[in-house]
């Protein structure tokens, strides 16, 4: 998947037309979408002006290291 960033102005009108050729993802209110190349062929095409923009890595979790309550923390002791 790409990540395209639109223009404000344009978004509304790109994204009819891609949602005609396949399934988009908004993923951030800039409007940031995931699109397939066939989404970039159609936006040239069709003389809309998009921005690859880089993914993101995802956010690393806050995973605790223990047992979430004390019931479990029995049981984890015994093991």
């Amino acid at each position: 998947m790409l990540t395209i960033r639109l223009p404000k102005a344009d978004w509304a009108k790109a994204w009819r037309a891609m949602i005609e050729v396949a399934p988009v993802r908004l993923i951030a209110r800039d409007p940031n979408y995931e699109v397939l190349p066939v989404h970039l062929e159609l936006l040239t095409a069709s003389g809309f002006a998009y921005e690859v923009v880089p993914l993101r890595s995802p956010r690393p979790e806050n995973r605790r290291h223990g047992p979430a309550d004390e019931k479990e923390r029995k049981n984890h002791d015994r093991d």
